[in-house]
């Protein structure tokens, strides 16, 4: 419209799409535009810190950091930032492509359950992305299935880049958190647990547990950082046990005795998924 300035748009919000310990995310849609990607009645999605996390200055600076971050990486397996607020003194918030589905409702839905090479397959396009991001600095520190997004058939996107540094043992966030069973903790490395950093080999360890319970359909019993403790894949076959020792050297509570680089997790799920 002539009335805004180029690239302006103006939306509603429509529903409510997920909530974490920080920041939650809305679907909003368009009512008003000057910005050819943003056409009036397209659907996006909006995230923003949650209410209790607004003022808090800590939070305030991963989002900052997470807006940045997007900002800076264009992968086609990562979540894009396609507009933000400046005014300040408002609440701050970015849009990002909607999404219709996570990968945490998928493993809840069942599907493909027990089929280790098709969420093998899956699992390239994320050490992708992830060696993508790590070769830009830039380190997760929070993967898991509710943080991977995508739309029906469509690649595995990864989102929530801002906040790893407030998943560790005595978090504040974790602490307010409501859980059936274990949640962000399940996916945290021995490292992070401790001291609330890691580096390439815990975004390893994260995606490890994450390909496990996508394969399994269910997290393990497990205490936090100690990866996985049996076989992934039920089938027989040189693929098979190369998949489940790849999880396993993925998962080690130990990081130096991990897998260290995405690159490397990449070439021995292909080599799996070779095998027969």
């Amino acid at each position: 419209m002539s009335d805004l300035p180029f690239g302006r748009f103006y939306f509603d919000y429509v529903g409510a799409l997920g909530a974490g310990g920080l920041g939650k995310v809305d679907k909003i849609l368009v009512t008003r535009s000057n910005a050819p990607s943003k056409p009036v009645g397209s659907e996006w999605a909006c995230k923003r810190l949650n209410a209790q996390w607004a003022a808090h200055s800590g939070a305030r600076e991963r989002f900052e950091r997470e807006i940045k971050a997007l900002k800076i990486m264009s992968h086609p397996n990562i979540v894009s930032c396609e507009g933000e607020n400046t005014a300040e003194g408002t609440e701050r918030f970015y849009v990002m492509p909607f999404y219709s589905g996570t990968l945490r409702r998928y493993i809840a839905s069942g599907g493909h359950r027990g089929d280790w090479r098709f969420f093998a397959s899956l699992a390239v396009g994320l050490t992708a992305a992830l060696e993508y991001a790590h070769g830009l600095g830039i380190r997760h520190r929070d993967l898991k299935p509710d943080n991977i997004l995508f739309n029906g058939g469509g690649p595995l996107i990864i989102a929530d880049w801002g906040f790893g540094y407030f998943v560790h043992k005595h978090s504040k966030v974790l602490q307010q958190l409501t859980r059936g069973g274990m949640g962000t903790e399940y996916y945290c490395s021995l490292e992070q647990w401790g001291t609330g950093k890691c580096d390439e080999p815990g975004d390893v360890y994260s995606l490890g547990m994450t390909i496990d319970e996508c394969v399994t359909g269910s997290q393990r019993s497990i205490m936090i950082g100690m990866g996985v403790n049996g076989p992934s894949a039920a089938e027989k076959g040189d693929g098979a046990r190369a998949f489940n020792a790849l999880l396993r050297a993925m998962t080690r509570p130990v990081a130096t005795q991990r897998v260290q680089r995405m690159a490397d997790v990449a070439a021995e799920l292909q080599r799996a998924l070779a095998s027969t």
